[in-house]
């Protein structure tokens, strides 16, 4: 925490990730996903934290195209940020960010609800006190 009278400028690399909790199964694979986060804390790249979005009920709701599709599948989402002290564009960045969406596809998948795709997005935050 920054004392009193001193600016905080930090900038950091926000992660945003859909995460589809429609089930027991994917429920599961989120849990896995958020131990997973819960290990960052300790590999020295500033992540202190994440936050992410009420699972029951669902606050966001996903619509999708499957290929040759004419009606959307409908998901129920839960939405994680994570913020990391690296810089945007930085290789260490997309080395961890390309480390989330493997955990995620792994963790579904390995709870038998394979993801066709998964996004995760990063983009560059500024935090000033």
């Amino acid at each position: 925490m920054a004392s009193r009278g001193k600016d905080l400028h930090e900038v950091r690399t926000r992660v945003t990730c859909n995460l589809p909790v429609n089930n027991a199964r994917e429920e599961k694979a989120f849990l896995k996903v958020i131990a997973f986060l819960n290990d960052l804390r300790t590999e020295g790249i500033g992540v202190t934290g994440y936050t992410f979005s009420e699972m029951r009920p669902a606050v966001f709701h996903g619509y999708w195209w499957p290929a040759d599709a004419d009606e959307p599948v409908h998901d129920q989402i839960v939405v994680c940020t994570i913020d990391y002290l690296l810089a945007s564009g930085s290789s260490e960045l997309s080395s961890r960010v390309r480390e989330l969406k493997k955990t995620i596809r792994k963790w579904y998948r390995h709870h038998g609800s394979p993801q066709d795709e998964v996004w995760v997005v990063a983009h560059t935050i500024l935090r000033q006190d």
